[in-house]
């Protein structure tokens, strides 16, 4: 029972010693603290040397705030209706698939292909040709509709752009298929030479 006693007794001496920092007083000096600057609406400066990502809360006639939404400085959720800030859909609303950033459609790059091809066949500037249509095609072989006298193709529908260029009031019929191959087609339905 004696043990248990001084047992006792030098665990509540350990507690209360760590409790109290054991008898020996450690001062920690804090690192000295910037204030934040205020958020007052009315006060800062544009530039007032605050990185650009990092504004004070600020009131414009373009994003009114109600009173009650800044109170000393503090700045408070609102509730905004978005369904007021969207336009109204349009009546088709046929879901659109937007291409992939950095990557073009293959209508945009079969386009800008033959607009290149165009350009070194006539030597002038690729800016001067202009898009005049460009429709989605399935052509019957693989001639693309325009095929080359004494050559065989192959006998699959090939699904490609039927593209109209115009260049110095000339109109210029591309064909093409979706993995960026083309031919001009002349007025005679044959490829026109490189």
């Amino acid at each position: 029972m004696t043990r248990l006693i001084v047992l006792t007794a030098c665990f509540l001496t350990g507690l209360l010693a760590a409790c109290t920092g054991g008898g020996e007083e450690v001062t920690a000096v804090p690192s000295p603290i910037t204030p934040a600057p205020a958020l007052n609406p009315a006060a800062p400066e544009p530039d007032a040397g605050y990185p650009p990502a990092i504004r004070p809360f600020e009131t414009s006639a373009a994003y009114p705030v109600s009173g009650d939404a800044v109170e000393a400085g503090v700045a408070y959720p609102v509730a905004v209706d978005l369904g007021a800030m969207t336009p109204n859909p349009p009546d088709n609303t046929t879901p659109q698939v937007m291409p992939q950033p950095g990557v073009p459609n293959e209508a945009t790059a079969v386009t800008q292909l033959a607009s290149e091809d165009l350009a070194k066949r006539l030597s002038i500037d690729v800016g001067r040709i202009l898009l005049r249509s460009s429709e989605s095609v399935d052509w019957p072989d693989s001639s693309l509709g325009c095929p080359a006298p004494g050559y065989a193709y192959m006998q699959v529908i090939t699904p490609g752009y039927k593209i109209m260029l115009e260049a110095d009031g000339q109109l210029f019929d591309y064909h093409t298929d979706m993995k960026q191959h083309f031919v001009l087609c002349g007025e005679d339905g044959q490829p026109v030479a490189p």
